[in-house]
């Protein structure tokens, strides 16, 4: 449920004088009476404290199991809306869009969720069509009515079917985006409208701030190692995993499975015994999701990145350093 009280951001008046440079504090009242009057306004509603979110659940576009806090990166940004809507949530796609863009390679640190709020039509194979025409990585989830109804509520979120004229309908719904820290805290709700850069800049602020961010999301590596912790079967231990949701690799590279647990474990159709460790090797790029007996109800998410990201990177940075 969503505690903590909301801090409407108020504008700060800076006062500049005729060659536009700012006025002190303790400047003359004609001075100031002369100058140019300028308002900068932080865009959105700030929480502070971050309020708590409830944790949202369902189904992601692949049709596997979601959980938001499970995800591993240290900011998301979250929206309510549906892919078959004509005005607000187009709208709303192509600034996580743009905001990835604005971002570069620091997007990777930010996840960008859009939950439907019409479970009863949109099924994964519905989003992963129309999220498809969006570039970067947009993170759809649905599932039924029963699972999505109780996170609108916690969340806010308003979601009204309307009748038009002509004899079809539309969803009136909540049209903010939240920003949202580790997974659990509510930072700032953007109200529909608010600019790109608006928004890049309070994402970067955190993510250059190590006292407001959790850890950042690993780079994508050659090789990782996934390993299932001694005692991983334990009823408590599948309810709140501790191995990480998502690995990302190099196409061409190696994840190696190791069973750390005193009982046999599965990786997809891998079958590991106590302390027993298996390569597999990814020769393609892609999406690829593992279920594991250690983790409950959950799949693995194995992202592969196509070479040419990565000798781009290394171009790039080369570039850098020549400069």
């Amino acid at each position: 449920v969503l505690e903590g009280k909301a801090a409407v951001a108020v504008a700060q008046p800076t006062y500049l004088d005729k060659n536009g440079q700012p006025l002190p504090a303790d400047a003359p009242a004609a001075d100031i009476a002369e100058s140019v009057y300028e308002v900068h306004i932080k865009p959105g509603i700030r929480y502070q404290p971050p309020r708590m979110v409830t944790n949202i659940s369902g189904l992601d576009h692949n049709g596997q199991a979601f959980s938001f806090v499970r995800q591993p990166h240290p900011l998301a940004l979250v929206f309510f809306g549906y892919v078959s809507c004509t005005d607000v949530c187009p709208t709303n796609l192509l600034k996580m869009v743009a905001l990835q863009k604005r971002l570069g390679a620091r997007a990777d640190q930010v996840q960008f969720v859009f939950v439907t709020v019409d479970p009863e039509h949109e099924s994964p194979e519905v989003m992963k069509e129309k999220l498809a025409y969006y570039q970067g990585e947009v993170i759809g989830v649905t599932g039924t009515l029963r699972q999505l109804g109780p996170i609108y509520d916690a969340w806010g979120i308003t979601r009204t079917l309307v009748t038009l004229p002509d004899g079809s309908t539309k969803f009136d719904h909540t049209a903010q985006i939240f920003l949202i820290q580790g997974h659990q805290r509510l930072r700032v709700s953007y109200p529909y409208g608010t600019a790109v850069d608006d928004m890049a800049r309070d994402v970067e602020a955190l993510l250059d701030d190590p006292a407001a961010t959790d850890a950042p999301l690993p780079p994508v590596s050659d090789q990782l190692r996934f390993t299932i912790p001694f005692n991983a079967s334990t009823l408590q231990s599948i309810k709140n995993p501790t191995t990480p949701s998502l690995l990302r690799i190099w196409q061409g590279s190696y994840v190696v499975w190791r069973n750390d647990d005193w009982m046999y474990h599965s990786v997809g159709d891998l079958v590991l015994a106590p302390e027993e460790e298996a390569m597999q090797f990814f020769p393609s790029a892609g999406e690829f999701y593992f279920l594991c007996t250690a983790v409950g109800g959950e799949a693995i998410r194995v992202v592969v990145k196509e070479k040419v990201v990565k000798e781009k990177v290394v171009e790039e940075k080369a570039e850098t350093a020549l400069r």
